[in-house]
């Protein structure tokens, strides 16, 4: 039976003697919750997937093993002169807000902020000083891609994912998105992304205890689950509420399924807490044509062992094909740090989690499991790796990937509370504040 009891579950948990020194009532409360949330079936197949990925994370350690390392495809981005924002007809764009922003949120309370102010903190919602309404990222990017919509006539649906159900982004995004009418955007859809148990090394989970409450220790799964939740079966919440305009005419299982029915041919995914100049969008757009993937990178003119960005490389195994990967810190060797690109000097691109994908290709392929390094449980709980997948994978699944490369000074993300000044700065340079003055 698809049931936990109180046996069953205390022999799958670590810190087991919260449960024995609870009481009856608060253990039974948390029984129940894991019967709804994550049953021994979904319990199995999520420690099925940390092993699947625990052998993925070793396998990728050998990737430049006996293997040959060489530029890949590159489209510099101010080559791409014929480009209109006209062009980001049959894309949509995903704009990624699940993070939960701590390390902002700290930098926040160390300058001053009350705790209490930040009790419905998202990073991508936090307020840009300049802009009206206390809008942040998300909103002045969303009024932007309503305002090119209306200027050119044009329908780009718009997905925009956060959290896990439950978690503060997912309840407040749909808020801010619903207050402002969908920012006149035809069609916007928000897809909380899935939620995974954070096993420890002994794979068992981790209990809390919280306001006399039990709770397992969970994580999102990671920077592809966005991507892996657009393939899911559309639940009623996601078709009929969340700030969307599509429940009139919603007819397919998938959102990939819905775009593809609209004529949407790429999806742009990038991140809801950046702000962009308008047409950098339009140019990764233009650029990704007759690419199944395109990544953007921006061009390295030193490339030191400790740098710590992902890189673009293409790799190529005796008897395989050439393939692009973006290839982390851990994995990379001297060979990878002495590539050039003949034509510019510039070392290999590093990787600034942007990207186009045919949704074709999503559609038909799998991203697969993947594991973080070691992270922190629990305070006093060995270190373990979390388990999701990883948008960095999308570029190997690719037959004809290629690297956009573009000016750092093209957009600017935020991290902590020291950028916040710089994202505004950025924001106004790009213009944006006209795209929000209608609010």
């Amino acid at each position: 039976m698809n049931k936990w009891t109180v046996d069953t579950l205390t022999a799958a948990v670590y810190n087991r003697e919260l449960l024995r020194d609870s009481r009856l009532d608060v253990v039974d409360a948390f029984v129940e919750l894991m019967n709804r949330r994550f049953p021994p079936s979904v319990f199995s197949e999520q420690l099925n997937c940390r092993r699947r990925a625990i052998d993925n994370a070793e396998s990728s350690k050998r990737l430049l093993d006996g293997a040959a390392q060489s530029f890949p495809d590159v489209i510099e981005c101010q080559s791409v002169t014929e480009s209109s924002l006209n062009d980001l007809t049959g894309c949509a764009i995903v704009f990624t807000a699940g993070g939960d922003g701590e390390r902002l949120r700290l930098s926040l309370i160390d300058r001053g902020e009350p705790e209490e102010a930040l009790r419905d903190f998202t990073k991508a919602t936090y307020p840009l000083k300049g802009f009206p309404n206390g809008f942040g990222a998300l909103q002045i990017n969303l009024a932007m891609v309503g305002a090119i919509c209306r200027e050119y006539g044009i329908d780009v649906p718009v997905i925009v994912t956060t959290g896990p159900a439950g978690s503060v982004t997912d309840r407040v995004i749909p808020e801010v998105i619903n207050r402002y009418d969908n920012f006149g955007l035809s069609n916007v859809m928000i897809i909380p992304q899935g939620e995974r148990l954070h096993f420890t090394v002994d794979e068992r989970f981790a209990v809390r205890l919280t306001e006399g409450k039990l709770s397992p220790v969970v994580q999102p799964d990671e920077t592809g689950g966005p991507l892996m939740a657009l393939k899911r079966p559309l639940a009623k919440r996601e078709s009929m509420d969340a700030g969307t305009n599509i429940n009139t005419d919603i007819n397919t299982d998938t959102v990939l399924q819905w775009l593809s029915s609209r004529d949407c041919e790429k999806l742009l995914i990038v991140q809801a807490t950046a702000v962009y100049e308008p047409r950098m969008l339009a140019r990764i757009a233009t650029a990704a044509r007759g690419h199944d993937c395109a990544g953007v990178g921006i061009p390295r003119s030193r490339f030191d062992s400790n740098d710590p960005f992902g890189t673009f490389a293409a790799v190529e195994k005796e008897g395989g094909r050439r393939t692009v990967f973006i290839i982390e810190q851990a994995i990379r060797n001297d060979e990878t740090r002495s590539i050039i690109d003949t034509r510019t000097g510039a070392h290999l691109p590093l990787n600034t989690g942007l990207y186009a994908v045919d949704i074709n290709l999503l559609l038909d392929s799998e991203l697969p499991d993947y594991a973080t390094p070691p992270k922190e449980v629990l305070p006093g709980i060995p270190r373990s790796p979390k388990v999701g997948y990883a948008a960095t994978d999308l570029l190997p699944l690719a037959v004809n990937p290629v690297v956009l490369t573009v000016s750092p000074d093209s957009y600017a993300v935020i991290k902590n509370a020291d950028d916040l000044d710089t994202l505004s700065a950025a924001a106004r340079r790009f213009g944006l504040h006209e795209y929000v003055s209608m609010y």
